[in-house]
């Protein structure tokens, strides 16, 4: 009984770690890599998963941000859209993993930066 709570409670911070980054960005899942990442495997690895990808999200709004800057008279119309498909894209790639991570498997974002390992 003792593994079973400690791995559903490691799929739990797996999956918040996930889900969290839709609110907090890179934040929540920091916290959790860092905090449990030598406690379970399956909380380093998506936790960790979960943090590359936040940084991804964030520098996609950076480019997203120089390029409305840059080109202000043209890029403002098309910025929302950009700015909203991010969002759109993190809540459901999140998503994925949260359930993924609940049910105990390893999830790997389509597209992430690799610069956390």
């Amino acid at each position: 009984m003792a593994t079973s709570k400690s791995s559903a409670q490691a799929n739990q911070l797996a999956g918040l770690s996930h889900i969290l980054g839709i609110v907090t960005s890179f934040v929540a899942p920091l916290i959790i890599w860092l905090t449990n990442s030598s406690r379970d495997a399956q909380v380093d690895s998506n936790a960790k998963e979960a943090l590359n990808f936040q940084i991804t999200v964030g520098l996609a709004h950076l480019a997203n941000g120089i390029l409305t800057f840059v080109l202000f008279f043209i890029w403002p119309a098309i910025a929302w859209a950009a700015t909203l498909g991010i969002w759109a894209v993190c809540i459901w790639w999140a998503f994925l993993g949260f359930q993924a991570a609940n049910k105990g498997e390893r999830y790997r974002y389509p597209v992430a930066l690799r610069i956390v390992s």
